[in-house]
């Protein structure tokens, strides 16, 4: 009767085992598909960003980079210069800023030195570099050249102001 009761013990002790052991399996599957499905959703996420970044990037010839950004490209004022025919490229990590630069006002400007910061999509400043502007007469134009020693051709838009 004693070894009865002992294997009905040793019986409910393995049940309640089995059991235990069932709810930490199933808890320990719940948490890997979160877990995955989360990995899933930031990927998904990070494509969505970089196909944005893509839109406007464009692969010209091996290795040579250029932003496609109409906001980017949209001209800009600065001092009453007008900053337009803007192109933003990167070539062998190196990103040039090339812009033409016309004089819209009835006087001669001055040489200028002036700040560019490159902006993502959400007005964040990714990098800033100096350039500068030659003196002009009125209706003159010039080219901006400015170079960067890293690659921001992903860069949405920027700024320009005299220093």
């Amino acid at each position: 009767m004693q070894k009865n009761q002992k294997k009905g013990k040793t019986k409910s002790i393995s049940i309640f085992q089995v059991i235990i052991i069932i709810v930490f399996v199933v808890i320990i599957a719940i948490s890997i598909i979160r877990i995955v499905k989360d990995k899933k959703e930031n990927s998904d996420n990070k494509n969505a960003n970089e196909n944005n970044v893509e839109s406007y990037v464009e692969e010209i010839q091996t290795g040579v980079k250029i932003n496609k950004s109409t906001k980017l490209n949209e001209a800009k004022q600065v001092d009453g210069l007008n900053v337009s025919n803007i192109q933003l490229t990167t070539s062998n990590g190196m990103t040039t800023l090339l812009a033409e630069v016309t004089n819209d006002t009835e006087a001669a400007s001055n040489l200028k030195v002036v700040e560019i910061s490159l902006l993502n999509q959400k007005g964040e400043v990714l990098n800033t570099a100096t350039g500068i502007i030659n003196e002009l007469k009125p209706g003159e134009k010039t080219e901006l050249n400015v170079t960067l020693t890293s690659d921001f051709v992903n860069a949405y838009d920027f700024t320009i102001n005299v220093k």
